[in-house]
């Protein structure tokens, strides 16, 4: 079973501070891009996004009120905490399987998951035979995470399918817990609650227009050399990615005219793949929340520099990059063999877990 909930732009805080490896960052960053670009011509967007991000989450202090970006998990408990008693109720509705694995797709500073384990201590289900899983491609962000949930034995590994593994504090149940490179290394055969907070937002998209009725990548070329700045320029020619949309049934359906350019996650849509294989296989529940659209997504990539929305193609590996999620893709991707719901507004959400009561309570 999946869940979708959309995000509104005032759920989300965006600052930016400035590090003094930035310049350096953005100088190595934007060479990078130009020798490329000289080399073997304009670049995607996708390719722009992947390896700016890479270097964005692992340089300086990203998250919270001194870093770049707050969440809702880092403002209140209790959105983790009603994270959680929704994914135990869909569970407690499936049977109460068990073993169990916990998964959270890019935890960022890992206070979700605090969260989400204390509630669950509070519980009758506090000696669940369950383990965690974190899925983090970013050594410093797990670094991060395993300081706020284990006990000191943290151990990293070379040889294992994860690389990263620690037992979680005593108020967080003592659980096992377990990073991974990508979804794929995660054990398989057991029922699975997985979590995505703003996690599709920041993975890869491509940009195409509509031109004659065929689609025509949108890509990356050089605008001024000596100010490090980029420019969008229109492919000519088809791609290979341009080939592929044109094939799939989702975007011929989809009634889009002349002229109009939408964003195209390839790897949402992998993702999304590899979680509807493992819930059809293993039976699991997922949960996304994430800013985003029940139809193709049209022009929505963008960056942010403090408060300020900004030009994306300034500064890469400085700033926080990301784009609106097309929900009905991802249900699309899943197929029928899945019960998919929403997306509902995050308040909508909240409100039907009865967040308030809880405030009240604590």
């Amino acid at each position: 079973m999946m869940r979708f909930l959309r995000l509104k732009p005032r759920f989300i805080i965006r600052t930016i501070t400035t590090f003094q490896n930035h310049v350096l960052v953005k100088q190595d960053l934007t060479k990078y891009f130009q020798d490329k670009i000289r080399i073997n011509g304009p670049i995607t967007v996708a390719e722009y996004m992947r390896e700016s991000l890479k270097t964005y989450y692992n340089s300086g202090q990203v998250f919270g009120s001194d870093g770049d970006f707050i969440t809702s998990p880092e403002i209140s408990q209790l959105y983790g905490e009603m994270v959680m008693l929704w994914l135990l109720s869909m569970w407690e509705k499936a049977g109460c399987p068990s073993p169990l694995n916990l998964i959270e797709l890019g935890p960022g500073t890992g206070v979700m998951m605090t969260d989400m384990l204390r509630l669950l201590k509070q519980t009758q289900y506090s000696s669940l035979d369950l383990s965690i899983h974190m899925v983090e491609t970013s050594k410093k962000c797990s670094l991060e995470q395993a300081n706020k949930l284990c006990s000191s034995d943290l151990k990293i590994e070379s040889d294992k399918c994860y690389y990263q593994r620690g037992i979680t504090c005593e108020k967080y149940g003592k659980k096992e817990i377990f990073w991974y490179e990508s979804i794929d290394d995660i054990p398989r055969n057991t029922f699975s609650l997985i979590v995505a907070q703003e996690f599709f937002d920041a993975l890869p998209i491509h940009k195409f227009r509509k031109i004659n009725e065929k689609w025509h990548e949108i890509v990356i070329d050089i605008e001024n050399y000596l100010s490090g700045t980029f420019r969008y320029v229109l492919c000519k020619t088809s791609t290979t990615t341009s080939n592929l949309i044109s094939t799939i049934e989702y975007y011929k359906c989809s009634n889009l005219k002349n002229g109009t350019e939408i964003e195209v996650g390839l790897d949402a849509a992998i993702i999304m793949q590899k979680l509807s294989e493992r819930i059809i296989m293993d039976g699991g529940i997922f949960l996304c929340i994430d800013y985003g659209h029940d139809k193709p997504i049209i022009d929505t990539f963008r960056a942010f520099s403090g408060h300020q929305q900004v030009n994306p193609l300034h500064n890469p590996g400085t700033v926080d990059l990301t784009a609106d999620v097309d929900f009905g893709r991802l249900k699309d991707v899943a197929g029928t063999d899945v019960l998919a719901f929403g997306p509902i507004d995050q308040n909508m959400f909240l409100d039907n877990m009865m967040i308030n009561l809880r405030y009240q309570v604590i």
